[in-house]
């Protein structure tokens, strides 16, 4: 019981934390439009100082949580959300990437829902997301009860040896799992090998439906897939 009320008065505070950043980029965006820089500089600073609050509180959630037992994280997702990302990463030549959110049903993080955000740049070798659009993306996501579950980007290449995380990849996933995000990592190759991946191997995944095969521990192909 303690732990339910300490969880109400954390997403209390978390909720008046939110509103009160949306207001303050309401104001900084109205300023900016003005180009009132004193304005910008005081709210810059307070925009800053509530995301430290909320990292803060996110903190205190995860001591709180570690007072419950807990165990791996259960992922589940469909053969045909796989096929169906899979297309959308190697719609091109280009890598491609997107965040991945879902319901919990049951102890169990279904990952069904494409979270999408523009990107900087891309090319064959890498993709860099627009920060400003990731950011707002993950505001909305609070906004909504939602959180992040995943991220899937397409490697260049063929077999499972082109969806091993290259250092890039690992740096994102390491402040993902220090910030304390659930998100599981999937990497997927030209030719349908999808590597599920997180830094501290504390996760489970279970793919539902045909058209899937596994392939190693957390590896697994897709049947039938068209290469680009």
């Amino acid at each position: 019981m303690t732990s339910l009320k300490s969880n109400q008065t954390i997403e209390k505070q978390r909720s008046m934390l939110l509103k009160k950043r949306e207001t303050l980029l309401g104001q900084f965006s109205v300023a900016a439009n003005r180009g009132k820089q004193k304005r910008l500089i005081a709210l810059s600073s307070k925009i800053e100082q509530t995301n430290e609050f909320l990292s803060a509180l996110k903190e205190i959630e995860l001591e709180v949580r570690k007072g419950v037992a807990v165990s791996k994280p259960r992922f589940a997702v469909s053969s045909l959300f796989l096929h169906e990302s899979f297309r959308k990463l190697t719609m091109d030549q280009d890598e491609q990437f997107f965040f991945i959110t879902g319901t919990e049903i049951e102890g169990t993080f279904v990952l069904d829902q494409w979270a999408e955000f523009a990107h900087q740049k891309r090319s064959m070798i890498g993709v860099t997301a627009d920060q400003r659009s990731t950011h707002r993306l993950l505001i909305k996501l609070e906004q909504f009860g939602h959180r992040l579950l995943g991220h899937f980007h397409s490697h260049p290449g063929n077999g499972p040896e082109s969806t091993t995380p290259s250092g890039t990849d690992k740096g994102f996933q390491k402040r993902l799992e220090g910030a304390g995000h659930l998100a599981v990592m999937a990497i997927f190759s030209r030719d349908g090998f999808v590597r599920f991946i997180r830094l501290d191997d504390a996760f489970e995944i279970d793919i539902y439906g045909q058209g899937v095969e596994r392939h190693a521990e957390n590896i697994f192909r897709l049947f039938n897939v068209d290469q680009n």
